[in-house]
Order: C-alpha cells, then sequence, then structure tokens
C-alpha cells in the first residue's frame, strides 16, 4: 500500500479525501502510521529483543487514530450514546475499507514478528515444532530509566504444514492491557505472505498480504525482516556452547544447554549479548534466555507447552 494510501485514484481516492477533509486529524495519524512503516526496520533491528518499546510506539499510534475518530465526532446531543455507537462502526467499517486496519495489523505484525519468532533472539528454524503444537513465553524488559519491568507473554505455534512447503503460524502478543494475535501463512524461508486476524471494530476475520517481491524493503507492502539470529545454523551452536545447566522454568525442567551469542549493530554500532539455555527436547528448544543490550535488557522463559492448536480465523 506504501505511497499509494495517499495518491489511490478512483473511488477509493475520492473516499480518503472525503474522510480527510472532515476528519483531518487521522489524515495526521495516517501519516504518523506511514512514517512508522517506513522506519519500521530501525524499530526492529536496534530493538533487537528489545521490542517492547517499539511495540508501544505502534500501539499508541493506533490508539491515538481511535481517539481522534472520537474527538471528531464530538457533540452535545440527546441521542449521542446511539449516534455514537452508529458512528463508530461506521468508521470501522471506512478504515477497513481503505486498509487503514490492514496496514496498522501489518505494521503491528511486522514489529512483533521478531519477538514471537525469534522469542529472546533466538533462531525458530533450528529446533521444531510438531503440527498442532505451541509454546507461552513470559518476558520482563528493562529501560535504564525505567522504574520496574514490563511484562508481557508470547505465543506460537505450528497450525499446518502445507504440501508446497508453505506453512501456518498462529502468534500472540500480551499486556497487562492489550493483545495481539494473527495467524500467518509462512514460506519456505519463514518469511510471511499474508495475516489473518479478528477486527474487533467490525465484527469480523480479516486479511492482509504482503508482497515479497517488492524492492523497497521499508515499504508497507513487503514483509518483515529477518532477525539477526536467523543467519544462526545449528552447526554454529557448538562454537558459542558453554556447558549444560539444570534449568527449572514454567513449563517443567530442563538439561540445558547454556549457548552465549553477541551480536554488533552495523548502523548504531551497538552490541547485544544473548545467553540462551536450549534442550532439544522442548518445543522450540529454547527454554529460558537473557539480553542485554546498551540501555535496556530482557529476559524470559518457557511458560508452558500446548497442544491442539486449529484455526481461530478460518485460515484454512
Amino acid at each position: 500500500m506504501g505511497g499509494s494510501l495517499i495518491f489511490l485514484g478512483g473511488f477509493w481516492g475520492h473516499l480518503i479525501f472525503f474522510v480527510t477533509l472532515i476528519f483531518s486529524p487521522i489524515h495526521d495519524t495516517l501519516l504518523l502510521i506511514k512514517f512508522a512503516l517506513q522506519k519500521r526496520k530501525v524499530f526492529v533491528k536496534k530493538n533487537g529483543s528489545f521490542g517492547v518499546i517499539a511495540l508501544a510506539l505502534g500501539l499508541a499510534l493506533l490508539a491515538s487514530s481511535c481517539a481522534l475518530i472520537n474527538s471528531a465526532l464530538g457533540g452535545i446531543d440527546p441521542l449521542a450514546g446511539v449516534k455514537a455507537s452508529v458512528e463508530k462502526r461506521a468508521n470501522a467499517e471506512v478504515a477497513s475499507g481503505i486498509g487503514l486496519t490492514g496496514m496498522t495489523r501489518k505494521l503491528m505484525f511486522n514489529i512483533i514478528y521478531s519477538q514471537v519468532f525469534f522469542v529472546g533472539g533466538f533462531n525458530p528454524s533450528l529446533y521444531d515444532l510438531g503440527v498442532g503444537e505451541g509454546a507461552v513465553w513470559r518476558m520482563e524488559s528493562m529501560n535504564k530509566d525505567d522504574k520496574k519491568p514490563s511484562v508481557v507473554s508470547s505465543e506460537r505455534a505450528l497450525l499446518k504444514k502445507n504440501a508446497d512447503g508453505s506453512s501456518w503460524w498462529y502468534l500472540s502478543w500480551k499486556t497487562e492491557d492489550e493483545e495481539w494475535a494473527f495467524e500467518a501463512l509462512m514460506d519456505n524461508d519463514m518469511m510471511a505472505k499474508k495475516i489473518r486476524y479478528f477486527n474487533a471494530d467490525v465484527g469480523r476475520v480479516e486479511e492482509a498480504s504482503f508482497d515479497q517481491k517488492v524492492k523497497d524493503k521499508n515499504a508497507e507492502s513487503a514483509p518483515p525482516e529477518e532477525a539477526p539470529a536467523s543467519d544462526i545454523d545449528i552447526k554454529d551452536l557448538a562454537g558459542i556452547a558453554k556447558g549444560k545447566e539444570n534449568v527449572k522454568v514454567g513449563a517443567g525442567s530442563y538439561n540445558a544447554d547454556k549457548l552465549v551469542w553477541e551480536w554488533i549493530d552495523e548502523e548504531s554500532k551497538d552490541k547485544f549479548s544473548y545467553t540462551w539455555w536450549v534442550d532439544a527436547k522442548a518445543p522450540g528448544g529454547l527454554v529460558k534466555f537473557s539480553a542485554l543490550g546498551k540501555d535496556s535488557s530482557l529476559k524470559g522463559e518457557l511458560a508452558s507447552v500446548k497442544k491442539g492448536y486449529g484455526t481461530k480465523f478460518s485460515s484454512f
């Protein structure tokens, strides 16, 4: 969608122009979201596994969009409650129709992709999940100015393997106040082809696609960037192994290999240090991790293992 959001022609172009005239603050929000999409590479790459900040920005943009819509519809009216309900649904339909909902969902998916798939910065392709099997993670992040950690949970499950090598996955990210859930169709290289999600504003499941052939990797239609750890191969683990340790987490006790890996951002020159505790018997291999950056830290553990997953969004 990218630039086409502003330069669409035909019916939708006129509709966007009309909505912009009436709800000018929304236009500002669209531009902010577009800017965030263009900068998402910086969010994911520089924050690495410290994506709570990036996620908060995405949530703030989405929340501000809703707030601006509501403020634009204000007024003194004895039927304001009824009208507001109707107008809220109408605005949700407009947002869905012009692609705003799909755009913001792709933004959020791109931001949390590395946090859920590459939880703790670990390469998810090193150890398999069985079909219908998933893992729930509890994580705590701290920045240098934080007084207490931010607590989030993430969930990843393999829903289906297709004959062409692609696969359907369930991904979710939860805080105390928000939850984002997606079903994603991934190709052989674990790059997103499309996502499905429930749009509560209009009460239906919707879908957004990525253009894997797009040349501009910062375009809104581009799939998320790979995380730095995607280059790590199973044969590389012996070189970063630091012995075995008994680890007890929410999902149980494991005799895990302790791995230490460091990564330097080529642009910022910031150094990130990851410690992973890995047991091949655990779904996805990773059972515990800690990560340190210049001004941030993140730690997490495998909270629970689940089986019997199926599609929630009628994806297949």
